[in-house]
């Protein structure tokens, strides 16, 4: 497997060792013309004592006395150089990296590589004749794979410094590409310093706390720059491998990838995540998906010119000698007045008209797949399989608003909410009932049509904001939501009060609710929770044999340690699944491996879930 620190850790290539000093040498030359010379020379001679002490240890003394005999301003531009070269050396490390890869690819029957890809994967499987090629076709068909955007703000770069470095990687890669033309490399070479000198003078550092709305921003950031492109090339690779080994392809329908997001979601400790921040960011992401999607369909009709078209779009359209233009502009204006719409009501007030908004994925499906089965009849496949195959399954991916918004929520604050409306309803204190007690009025309660709630005034701050959170729920297109996450579940009530609160407030697609068990007694627990739940019939039916249970790393960790926690979220998950094979309920595990050995780049930083098989 190729290091992640290549300069440090392995012999750098000689390709690296060039980018490096070609990358040092400009920064050198920026900070002189930026800091003036004295300033450079204090630089290299840190640098020189720094590579000396490498070999030396004893030169340490020397750059310790070195940098306190600095002035405070010095040493923090000092700081500035190194952190920026260090930044540019991660850069060139990780073009090195890709060029290694694509080298790989490149060759045949290497027996020296060690690097595992999805397509090797996937021919050793092939290989193994112990596994039936059809079970293969089928399993890969149906992956489902869910990967959740949490709300831990712990990129410190801000994103204009972020974008500069891709757009640094770009420059890189342009060199790499141009390498034997020198007008070209002298161009490449400007705008590298350029660049360089656009960073110097940038602030490095965030200098406000981000806001619910700051943090959804970044992560629909992250979207638009990386996974929007990535997505469908990723679906592209897997469908090559199985036409190289079956001679077919995926489904055209095949979307194995969704993607969730906790930002203006989670409000569990949060009081700044309130119902309207939550609104915001739904109609944020909303707007973002507008944005690219309107871009992408702009693409197609200036691409797609030809007059050759099947009836069906014929009969739409007319005689026209563009029909593909013209049967797809009415999508395209649709997704543009979104855009523009919500970006009127989040700036300036306007009101906004809901009815005409884009509300689901489909209405972007259908229209394209009128335009697809079109070429496909008009034998142009390959065309039908390029662009528009691309925009198809992200609008399957990424459905109307990027990623589906999950709500997180403590588990107390809804027995609270509750609490107050049976004080008021029945003067009794549903806090002290027992659990068989609670779990009897729920049940009740949810077997009825009638609304409980029905017009009831909460007169406590939190749990009319609690209150206030399912009745904004209620109004957004279910397909801008996905899973009602309980922090601290220490009960089957505590599942129950969230799918009866649902019901109350008239959400017509409801939420997945998922029990969170994080601490050490709820994953001990765990077991006897969701054996209360599954052998109630109206519950296994309410949630179609199909339940989401999220097992938390962090405070596990912090109760136990994390030998002692591991070994219970493994048990606790062992346990859930034979109680799920009894019921016969699909189970799949939303694994959340935060805390701080998770965060800030590390391994465990993503949220992702595993759908186990079914289990009869």
């Amino acid at each position: 497997m190729i290091k992640r620190d290549l300069y440090y850790e392995r012999i750098p290539t000689k390709s690296l060792r060039e980018d490096v000093r070609f990358l040092g040498n400009s920064l050198g030359n920026v900070i002189k013309e930026q800091e003036g010379k004295n300033f450079y020379n204090l630089v290299e001679k840190i640098r020189k004592l720094s590579k000396a002490n490498k070999i030396q240890k004893r030169s340490y003394k020397k750059i310790s006395s070195e940098i306190k005999s600095i002035n405070p301003k010095n040493t923090y531009k000092l700081a500035r150089a190194f952190n920026h070269f260090m930044n540019f050396i991660n850069l060139a490390e990780s073009i090195d990296a890709s060029r290694q890869l694509n080298q790989y690819e490149n060759k045949i029957d290497s027996k020296n590589q060690k690097n595992i890809f999805i397509e090797e994967i996937f021919e050793k499987l092939f290989k193994n004749k112990k596994v039936n090629n059809n079970k293969i076709y089928s399993f890969a068909k149906n992956l489902n794979i869910g990967i959740v955007l949490t709300a831990h703000p712990t990129e410190v770069k801000r994103r204009t410094l972020i974008q500069k470095y891709h757009k640094i990687t770009e420059i890189l890669e342009d060199r790499e590409l141009f390498k034997d033309h020198s007008s070209k490399i002298k161009s490449l070479n400007k705008k590298i310093h350029d660049e360089f000198t656009i960073i110097w003078n940038t602030d490095d550092l965030k200098r406000s706390k981000p806001s619910p709305a700051d943090e959804a921003r970044w992560g629909l950031a992250i979207i638009e720059d990386s996974l929007w492109e990535t997505v469908p090339k990723v679906y592209r690779r897997l469908n090559e491998i199985f036409l190289k080994n079956m001679g077919k392809g995926l489904p055209k329908n095949f979307n194995p990838i969704e993607f969730g997001s906790w930002m203006g979601g989670d409000r569990d400790g949060n009081p700044n995540v309130t119902s309207k921040i939550t609104k915001e960011v739904l109609l944020l992401s909303r707007w973002e998906a507008a944005k690219l999607y309107e871009k992408e369909l702009t693409k197609l009709i200036r691409s797609y010119s030809m007059k050759k078209c099947s009836k069906k779009i014929q009969k739409l359209t007319g005689k026209s000698f563009e029909p593909y233009r013209v049967f797809l502009r009415p999508l395209r204006d649709k997704i543009r007045y979104t855009h523009r719409a919500i970006e009127q009501f989040i700036v300036n007030k306007k009101p906004l008209d809901y009815n005409k908004l884009l509300n689901s994925k489909e209405e972007i499906l259908k229209p394209l797949r009128i335009v697809r089965e079109s070429l496909e009849e008009n034998q142009s496949e390959n065309i039908a399989s390029g662009e528009l195959l691309d925009l198809m399954r992200r609008s399957k991916c990424f459905g109307i608003n990027l990623a589906k918004l999950d709500i997180r929520q403590e588990s107390s604050r809804h027995s609270q909410l509750i609490n107050e409306l049976v004080k008021k309803k029945i003067n009794l204190n549903y806090l002290k009932w027992s659990e068989k007690e609670k779990i009897k009025f729920l049940s009740s309660k949810m077997k009825k049509k009638s609304n409980f709630i029905k017009n009831f005034n909460f007169k406590n701050k939190e749990n009319k904001e609690v209150w206030s959170t399912f009745k904004i729920l209620s109004e957004e297109p279910p397909e801008c939501l996905g899973a009602y996450v309980i922090s601290m579940t220490s009960s089957a009530s505590d599942i129950l009060s969230v799918l009866y609160l649902q019901k109350e407030s008239n959400i017509k697609n409801k939420l997945r609710v998922v029990p969170l068990f994080e601490t050490l007694d709820d994953l001990i627990n765990a077991k006897s929770i969701m054996a209360s739940l599954f052998s109630l019939k109206w519950y296994r039916d309410l949630i179609k044999n199909k339940q989401e249970v999220m097992i938390g790393y962090s405070d596990s960790s912090k109760d136990a340690g994390k030998i002692c926690a591991s070994w219970h979220q493994y048990k606790a998950q062992e346990e859930i699944i034979k109680i799920a094979k009894k019921y016969k309920i699909d189970v799949t595990f939303f694994h959340g491996r935060g805390g701080s050995a998770g965060r800030g780049g590390g391994a465990n930083s993503s949220y992702f879930k595993i759908s186990t098989a079914r289990y009869s």
